[in-house]
């Protein structure tokens, strides 16, 4: 358990916990660039760091499909648990900066829910829907002033759709 507690504390923007008293299973989320990624680290009978195997959230795996061999490459050199989180956050981040241009596509729920989320608000109140469907401008008009007041807020990404 002296582990897990190193791991808190080198690892604050990580929420790993361990699963069982061996200290052969942690799971938990990874935060980089305002996103949160579950994750779940096993090791094996002989808790050597070198054979874990790593699961996580189809989003993060499609994010570092092409850095596969570079974390089998950490799990064999570095030295702890903790260690190897550290590289798995700073690999994370730089996977998360190279795919900013890409569209990562998401579950065809997200979309059903934000076009019944937007007919519920009402079209006539959407001013601007970005390509990527991650942005949406609504307006509003206040009609208690005496001259009509416009606004427009802007939502990126808080839509209440499963990810």
């Amino acid at each position: 358990m002296a582990g897990a507690r190193a791991l808190l504390r080198h690892c604050p923007p990580l929420l790993l916990l361990p699963q069982d008293r061996r200290g052969a299973a942690y799971e938990g989320f990874v935060t980089a660039q305002g996103g949160d990624f579950h994750i779940r680290l096993l090791l094996p009978v002989d808790l050597q760091l070198k054979n874990a195997r790593i699961e996580c959230s189809w989003r993060l795996k499609k994010i570092l499909r092409g850095c596969r061999h570079i974390l089998k490459q950490r799990l064999q050199s570095c030295p702890d648990l903790v260690s190897f989180v550290v590289e798995l956050k700073t690999i994370l981040e730089i996977a998360l900066k190279n795919t900013q241009d890409l569209h990562i596509s998401r579950p065809p729920e997200y979309y059903s829910c934000l076009v019944r989320d937007l007919e519920i608000l009402g079209w006539n109140r959407v001013a601007y829907v970005d390509t990527g469907l991650t942005t949406v401008k609504l307006k509003a008009e206040d009609l208690w002033l005496t001259a009509s007041h416009h606004s427009q807020v802007k939502c990126k990404g808080f839509f209440n759709v499963p990810l």
